[in-house]
């Protein structure tokens, strides 16, 4: 499975990382940094997480908790 981010997706990831980075850019760049080694494990083992409801049944949409 390839991964792909969308733009609203990384814009996110940006807010994210900017908000904890209010208070530590060494633990914003780590906390980014493994969402996005969670995130890569999909190409390998692409039924990890869940189906995603919202995307119609697509079998190749899904979804990570990561920390709560």
């Amino acid at each position: 499975m390839q991964v792909r981010w969308t733009e609203t997706a990384l814009e996110d990831m940006e807010g994210i990382q900017d908000y904890i980075a209010k208070d530590s850019n060494f633990y914003a760049r780590q906390f980014i940094e493994r969402i996005f080694d969670v995130v890569k494990s999909l190409e390998t083992f692409p039924d990890l997480g869940r189906e995603v409801t919202e995307a119609d049944k697509r079998a190749d949409v899904r979804e990570l908790i990561f920390q709560g």
